[in-house]
């Protein structure tokens, strides 16, 4: 961590001489006494809150398209409902990039990225905690940090983060601006007008089933993330690019994919759910269902399944870090009421245990549980 004690007089600094993120005060003036130049603008809906971006550079917008393409929205106006406005800049010496957000800024941006930072072997567990300089915050590793956040600003130093860092942080932080929506980590779909959720861990076979059912004429709401909305109990729509592994392709989603029923080794593919499924924009339905995929077996099987704080496995699959970021928190009181709440809201409703068989067989079973609930 960093050295405790009072907060250092930050002077004009050369950037050369001190680590990036202890003269980050100077090198934010000096940045954002250049004249603004606009390059690109993008605007994502996001659940029940827009995202709008302005950009001095178009490479910092180019990702978002790839990987939430059919959440692309036309620019609102500035009365237009929940938003977040963020202005993007970059820096080339050192190489930063600086966001400014104008409306909807997170009440702590450092620790809003925490969970996208994910340790592996070669690189230790992330920190989050107070910068030696007065109001800066800094999330860091082993080799310091990677990103200093102050007030509206934030700035992050690209080359020590993942690729996909800057839009995962950004499409957090539009999660988290909406404490009305509870994520959580699993697919959605609107089956005869009523919601279902697929809840797994990864690799689960979420992905694969819920492709099925859109492919039988049913409405993939999402795929990574589905989103609860608390005050109605609907499931709002929010489509990421879908990553296709290799695996059993079924009768009626192997035309759709354009590729054999089987698995030919190759990597995953991306999709845009509206590429493969075109038609009407989804609109938000009540969930009525949510599917707790609990392994594979040869044939499928549904058996009723009440949820308690007992089962630490079942919360695990929904609240894995990549979900947990959104809105969820890195405060243990914080994540325990937003647990309790999501126990509550699934004690109101149908859950199944899943065990997962061969893929049209496993979504004609989902079908008909659905139906029942119908009649």
């Amino acid at each position: 961590m960093f050295p405790a004690g009072a907060c250092e007089v930050q002077s004009e600094v050369n950037a050369v001489d001190e680590p990036w993120w202890l003269a980050a005060p100077a090198l934010l003036r000096e940045i954002e006494s250049r004249s603004f130049v606009l390059r690109g603008s993008a605007s994502y809906q996001l659940g029940d809150v827009r995202i709008e971006m302005h950009a001095d550079h178009p490479t910092l917008l180019e990702t978002f398209p790839r990987l939430y393409g059919d959440c692309a929205a036309p620019p609102s106006g500035d009365t237009d409902g929940p938003a977040v406005r963020v202005t993007m800049r970059r820096s080339y010496e050192p190489p930063l990039v600086v966001l400014t957000f104008r409306e909807g800024v997170p009440s702590d941006p450092a620790a809003a990225a925490y969970h996208l930072l994910r340790p592996t072997r070669a690189v230790p567990p992330f920190f989050v905690g107070d910068s030696p300089l007065c109001g800066w915050r800094v999330v860091g590793g082993s080799n310091g940090p990677v990103l200093a956040a102050c007030g509206t600003h934030v700035l992050i130093h690209p080359t020590l983060v993942p690729p996909e860092f800057l839009v995962e942080y950004l499409v957090g932080i539009a999660l988290g601006a909406q404490p009305w929506v509870l994520p959580i980590h699993g697919a959605s779909l609107g089956i005869g007008g009523m919601g279902a959720a697929l809840v797994g861990a990864s690799r689960a076979g979420k992905t694969t089933t819920s492709l099925h059912l859109a492919a039988r004429g049913h409405t993939l709401l999402g795929d990574e993330i589905a989103l609860i909305r608390l005050t109605t109990g609907a499931i709002v729509p929010f489509r990421r690019t879908v990553n296709v592994r290799p695996g059993p392709i079924g009768r009626e989603l192997a035309p759709v994919l354009g590729m054999a029923g089987s698995d030919d080794g190759s990597s995953p593919r991306p999709h845009r759910i509206t590429d493969l499924f075109p038609g009407r924009p989804p609109e938000p339905v009540p969930l009525r269902a949510v599917f707790f995929l609990a392994g594979f077996a040869d044939s499928s099987s549904v058996e009723p399944f009440q949820l308690t704080l007992e089962h630490t496995n079942v919360f695990d699959w929904i609240t894995t870090p990549e979900i947990a970021y959104c809105s969820w928190g890195v405060a243990p009181a914080r994540r325990a009421l937003r647990l309790m709440v999501l126990k509550q809201t699934l004690s109101r409703i149908p859950c199944w245990l899943l065990k997962v068989g061969p893929p049209s067989e496993t979504a004609e079973l989902i079908e008909s549980t659905m139906e029942k609930l119908s009649c």
